[in-house]
C-alpha cells in the first residue's frame, strides 16, 4: 500500500483488514466484559464472591480476546508455534520477576494461601488483603507491637491500620514466609505480662487477673473450641488448652505474671485495654503495686559536721622542725 507515494512495508489489503478485525474484536470484548461486570455487581455490593466472580469474568474474556487475535494474526499453526517459542524465552529471560509471580498467583489462588480480606504477614509487611491481582497483592497495612518488630517505620504500636496501602509482588511468596491470621482459625492466643513485688499477694493477683481475662473474653471460648474442632477435621492438631491460664516466672527484679487468653483476629488492642482498666482498678482497691525498675529515694544520707577542737589562730606561727 503506497501513502503519498511511498510504499509501506507490511501494509496491505489483507493487513488491514486483519487490524480492522482485531479492533473489532477487542471492542466487542470489552464491552461484553463490562456489561457482565456490571450485572454481576448489581445487588450483591461488595464480597468475596462478587470480586471472585468480576476477576473471573476479566481473566476469561481476557484469554478468549488473546485467542482470538492469535487466530486472526496467526493462521498458520507453524507461525503461531514459532511466535510463542520466541516470545516465552524472551519472557524467561528479561522478565523472570514477572513470570514468577503469575506463577505465585497461581499458587496463592489454586494452593489457598490467603483470599480476599484475610490477614497476612509476608516479610515484614502485615495487613489485610484488598486484592490479589495477576503480578502483585495490595495489603491494608497495619501496624506492630514494639515488641514483635521494634521498626521505626511502624508508628502504629498495635495491630491496627496505619492507613498506608503495600502493593506486594506475588513473586514473594516463593522468597519470605506466608503467615495467615485468618485462613483456618480465626483466634489467637494473647498474653498480658505483669510485673509484680516479691511481697505481693500472688494467689489473690491471679484470681484478679483471671477474673478480669475472663470478662473481657466471656463468649470467645466457644467460637473458639467450634472452630478448632473443625481445624482437627482438617489437620492433625494437638489438643490445646482455649481457657485462661496465668504463669509466674521469676526474674531479678520482680516476678512476672504472665496472663495467656484466646482473642479474635480481630479488635486485639480494645480486649487488652479492657483488661489492663480492670486489672488497674481491683489492684488499687486490694493495695497490690506493680513493679519497676525505676529508683526509689527513700531518704537522703545523714550528714554530720564537726568541728576541730585544737584549731588555731589564722595568724598563729607554724612549728618549726626543731
Amino acid at each position: 500500500m503506497d501513502l503519498f507515494g511511498v510504499r509501506i512495508l507490511g501494509l496491505n489489503a489483507e493487513t488491514l483488514h486483519k487490524v480492522v478485525l482485531s479492533l473489532a474484536v477487542v471492542a466487542a470484548v470489552l464491552a461484553v466484559r463490562a456489561l457482565l461486570t456490571v450485572v454481576v455487581g448489581l445487588g450483591t455490593g461488595v464480597s468475596r464472591r462478587s470480586i471472585w466472580t468480576r476477576k473471573g469474568i476479566r481473566l476469561a474474556f481476557g484469554a478468549v480476546g488473546t485467542l482470538l487475535l492469535l487466530s486472526i494474526w496467526f493462521d498458520n499453526p507453524n507461525r503461531l508455534a514459532t511466535f510463542l517459542g520466541l516470545l516465552a524465552g524472551g519472557l524467561a529471560f528479561a522478565s523472570q520477576n514477572a513470570v514468577l509471580s503469575v506463577a505465585g498467583y497461581f499458587v496463592i489462588v489454586f494452593g489457598k494461601t490467603f483470599d480476599l480480606g484475610d490477614r497476612i504477614q509476608i516479610g515484614d509487611v502485615r495487613g489485610d488483603v484488598l486484592d490479589i491481582g495477576l503480578l502483585k497483592t495490595t495489603v491494608m497495612e497495619m501496624g506492630v507491637p514494639a515488641l514483635l518488630m521494634p521498626d521505626p517505620h511502624h508508628w502504629v504500636a498495635s495491630r491496627q491500620y496505619t492507613g498506608r496501602v503495600v502493593t506486594i509482588t506475588n513473586a514473594e511468596v516463593f522468597k519470605q514466609p506466608t503467615y495467615n491470621y485468618t485462613r483456618s482459625f480465626n483466634f489467637l492466643w494473647e498474653e498480658l505480662r505483669l510485673p509484680l513485688r516479691y511481697q505481693t499477694d500472688f494467689p489473690r493477683a491471679e484470681a484478679i487477673v483471671l477474673a478480669a481475662v475472663r470478662e473481657a473474653t466471656a463468649g470467645i471460648i466457644e467460637e473458639g473450641h467450634r472452630d478448632l474442632a473443625h481445624l482437627r477435621e482438617r489437620f492433625l492438631i494437638h489438643a490445646s488448652e482455649l481457657e485462661p491460664r496465668v504463669y509466674l516466672r521469676l526474674t531479678d527484679n520482680w516476678v512476672e505474671l504472665s496472663a495467656r487468653f484466646l482473642v479474635k483476629t480481630y479488635g486485639v488492642r480494645e480486649v487488652k485495654d479492657a483488661i489492663s482498666r480492670r486489672v488497674l482498678a481491683r489492684f488499687r482497691d486490694e493495695g497490690i503495686d506493680l513493679a519497676s525498675s525505676t529508683l526509689e529515694v527513700v531518704r537522703l544520707p545523714r550528714v554530720e559536721l564537726r568541728a576541730a577542737e585544737d584549731a588555731r589562730p589564722a595568724d598563729a606561727p607554724l612549728p618549726s622542725d626543731a
